[in-house]
């Protein structure tokens, strides 16, 4: 074999093997893309996630709780010094309430509590906790319905299970709350380091 004929062999297994360094470059370099991009589209899934369950806890859950604080404290204001206050309800009551202007003004400000949580139930109705509303939730507005046509003095619906306020209704919404915290608590501990690269 001549140099010149060495000289082309070398060369050709110079640009054999640079060939498979660039094809071992590329395969690698797509196998890296992949794996990044799973990863990014996993932390983008997750931040996502978190975020629709922050939402739930402050648009709709977490201000529901506080307006159902207020208005339970302002009922047991009106329970006061009645005859069995776990059997008194309001409604039945509201004529004799409306009277004394004390009793009135509380009675005014849980129309206005309620009123804000049934505006949280309709315009807030996407964030509500899956897979439907509670009974609660439905039973409450139709409550506060049959509610606000006695304080404006209109005959009441007979329609039983909206005569008095669903106090399943407070329970659903801890239930709810408590939940969606400890579901986004767990999701942060889980993933917090995919979160924090």
């Amino acid at each position: 074999m001549d140099a010149t004929s060495a000289a082309l062999i070398g060369v050709g297994i110079g640009a054999f093997v640079s060939v498979c360094a660039i094809v071992a470059n590329i395969f690698s370099t797509n196998r890296t893309m992949r794996h990044i991009s799973a990863r990014e589209f996993g932390k983008i899934s997750l931040e996502i996630k978190i975020s629709q369950l922050v939402r739930q806890l402050n648009e709709l859950y977490g201000p529901l709780l506080l307006l159902q604080e207020q208005e339970k404290r302002l009922a047991s204001r009106l329970r006061e010094g009645k005859a069995d206050p776990e059997k008194w309800r309001l409604i039945d009551n509201l004529p004799g309430l409306l009277e004394n202007r004390s009793d009135k003004a509380v009675i005014e400000e849980i129309m206005r509590i309620n009123t804000k949580i049934e505006e949280l139930l309709i315009t807030k109705a996407g964030l509500i906790r899956a897979p439907r509303p509670p009974d609660s939730f439905k039973l409450f507005m139709g409550h506060f319905s049959v509610l606000k046509l006695a304080m404006e003095g209109k005959e009441r619906p007979k329609v039983a299970e909206f005569e008095y306020y669903p106090r399943q209704f407070d329970q659903d919404v801890r239930e709810a709350y408590d939940a969606i915290l400890q579901e986004r608590d767990e999701l942060l501990q889980k993933y917090e380091p995919l979160l924090t690269k």
